[in-house]
């Protein structure tokens, strides 16, 4: 026997050579370039671990031991309510997939400003000189964006999903892709409810400035006319500050004393928690690497979807009598491929999982409207939207 849901006969393996994301995409080749250019060396000392699923969706709800009684037909499982998860990596540091996001949105905003009627009379009040260096400033500014451009909409899987989500606006915020790991877990509870806020106008910016100087103007009249009268007092109008990301929590727990199919349940829930857990804890590379965890996109059907999500917390309760057990977990020396190796832990009658995921952009009611409430499964193959 060996491990069942992680491919420990060949298709886990670790990384080889030092390439920090994936040169198979056009900014992997980017970076790439650069660091043969500058003569840069990116040599991990720990080979970064690439875990390859044996199925093709980890289906807790069809086939793993969480409920009592008979094996219940799959129609009637299918009913259950459950979440889907799909696992992904970045491939690009935050930082810089942030730089070319920003960049993106500037190029757009110098080209709309180069055709603004209000900023071509501002440049002719200009001496010829000075229209002549903005106007070169211009379009080196325009050639280097145009160039940023090409390289800041993430990647196809990236605008695949937030196409589905109805959220193109937000293409090239995050740049990942599947690892190929997806789940369907069963759900207990209900949703949490999205939040947004309200409040004054900041005060900072160019129209911050004016409106509030306007504010400060009549307020001050109005004390001054009405100063003998109790009660002086202006409404202000609020306005809308920010998206708030929303956080779930799923719960379900998992029997370790019914065989729902040919695998031990034992072996099969201890290894579903290993490695949540595992993909969930950054590795470390280098003295000055650290990959982060992964991310998931996270979809209840008719509830919410959560295009990029982290899990922000996860606690396993052990319920029963707890015995010592041998398991198999995926094991590796940094090289080559990730085998398995059989190990001794403490085992209950039962778990109680909870997994918290938490949001990683806002709560926007575009995927209200989107595909990304029509996720399904059929037979073993994951379907989110239409694709």
């Amino acid at each position: 026997m060996s491990t069942v849901l992680v491919d420990t006969n060949g298709g886990s393996v670790f990384q080889n050579g030092s390439d920090v994301i994936d040169t198979g995409t056009q900014i992997g080749r980017d970076v790439s370039a650069f660091t043969k250019k500058f003569q840069l060396s990116l040599t991990n000392a720990d080979n970064k671990p690439i875990l390859k699923p044996v199925r093709r969706v980890i289906d807790v709800v069809n086939d793993f031991s969480w409920y009592a009684g008979p094996k219940a037909t799959t129609e009637a499982l299918n009913k259950v309510p459950c979440v889907f998860l799909t696992e992904r990596e970045q491939l690009l540091s935050s930082l810089i997939a942030g730089a070319l996001y920003y960049l993106n949105a500037t190029a757009s905003t110098v080209k709309a400003l180069g055709g603004s009627d209000y900023v071509k009379s501002v440049l002719g009040r200009l001496s010829e000189s000075s229209q002549d260096t903005l106007t070169d400033l211009g379009s080196d500014v325009a050639d280097f964006l145009d160039s940023v451009q090409s390289r800041a909409g993430g990647t196809s899987t990236d605008r695949s999903l937030l196409e589905q989500n109805n959220l193109k606006s937000l293409q090239g915020i995050y740049f990942t892709k599947p690892t190929g790991f997806q789940y369907r877990l069963p759900i207990y509870g209900s949703p949490s409810q999205p939040s947004s806020s309200w409040g004054e106008q900041s005060k900072s910016g160019i129209v911050g400035k004016v409106v509030g100087a306007g504010q400060d103007v009549i307020r001050n009249i109005s004390q001054a006319v009405n100063f003998a009268q109790p009660g002086v007092y202006i409404e202000p109008p609020k306005y809308f500050q920010n998206v708030e990301g929303r956080t779930e929590s799923i719960t379900f727990p998992l029997t370790n004393t019914v065989r729902r199919n040919n695998f031990s349940p034992i072996q099969q829930n201890y290894e579903l928690l290993w490695l949540l857990a595992f993909q969930n804890k950054a590795y470390k590379t280098s003295f000055a690497r650290t990959p982060p965890p992964k991310i998931y996109s996270v979809v209840v059907p008719g509830q919410f979807s959560m295009p990029y999500a982290y899990i922000s917390s996860m606690s396993v309760d052990f319920i029963g009598t707890i015995r010592k057990t041998s398991v198999f977990v995926p094991s590796g020396n940094g090289e080559g491929i990730i085998s398995s190796k059989q190990i001794t832990t403490n085992v209950p009658e039962a778990y109680q999982v909870t997994l918290n995921f938490t949001s990683l952009i806002g709560e926007y009611g575009n995927t209200m409207l989107s595909d990304a409430f029509n996720t399904n499964i059929n037979g073993n193959t994951l379907t989110i939207g239409n694709k």
